[in-house]
């Protein structure tokens, strides 16, 4: 049998891009990188996952918000803002910004951001896959790249956003001393040509980074003993 894959996914332009490395005892330097439209296309590109990380919510409360994002944010700190309420089941069902916003104040109280609005695509694709295909229920596991940032960071928040110049540095910094410049590298080539920007690519480094911790079972979650919404799905934060 073939040696499984890890994978780190992350939302970019255009769909989603994927980092992925050979799940140990088997783990080399080998890295594979992806972009596709559509999120059941990205993860049939793997002969066979072990763990894939993906950087968007996985179980969705209907009424209150979850305490996941709540603990994510005051372990974030000052990078808290990046940590976008995930929508309410019923307020998914919406076709505009200003449905969702009615829908989600109807049952919760709080309207949707512009930005959370935005994510409303992937959300429910994500959803949809774990309905429909119960093998990735046990395999998918959301992860937020801050807190692998934090984590990697000795526990400490990064002070800048990757959107300015000295937060991507930062960032490929971490990166590279958890994978090495070469890897870097052969991602950055990989993806050539493709519509994901050095921060999609980082981030979904970052993402695989906690996959891995996760398979193997040293990851850390929010909350460590997470509520499951009204489909079995639980709400945690993988890191």
């Amino acid at each position: 049998m073939r040696p499984r894959w890890i994978v780190g996914i992350d939302g970019c332009p255009g769909g989603w891009v994927a980092v992925a490395q050979r799940a140990r005892p088997a783990r080399s330097a080998e890295l594979r990188a992806v972009v596709a439209p559509g999120l059941d296309t990205l993860l049939a590109t793997f002969d066979a996952v072990d763990v894939a990380g993906v950087d968007m919510p996985i179980g969705l409360s209907d009424s209150v918000p979850r305490h996941c994002d709540q603990l994510a944010r005051q372990r974030l700190g000052a990078r808290a803002s990046s940590v976008f309420p995930a929508p309410l089941r019923p307020a998914l069902a919406a076709a505009t910004h200003a449905e969702a916003s009615d829908l989600s104040r109807e049952v919760g109280g709080k309207g949707i951001s512009a930005q959370a609005w935005h994510l409303f695509d992937r959300v429910r694709e994500l959803d949809e896959l774990l309905s429909e295909r119960n093998e990735w229920r046990d395999r998918l596991v959301e992860v937020h790249p801050e807190l692998s940032f934090l984590a990697l960071n000795g526990g400490k928040p990064l002070p800048a956003s990757k959107h300015r110049i000295d937060g991507i540095y930062r960032r490929r910094e971490l990166i590279a001393g958890a994978f090495g410049m070469a890897a870097i590298r052969s991602v950055v080539s990989q993806l050539a040509g493709t519509r994901a920007k050095e921060d999609d690519m980082l981030d979904a480094f970052a993402v695989l980074w906690s996959a891995e911790r996760a398979a193997a079972g040293k990851g850390e979650s929010l909350p460590p003993d997470p509520p499951r919404d009204g489909r079995g799905l639980p709400m945690r934060i993988v890191f």
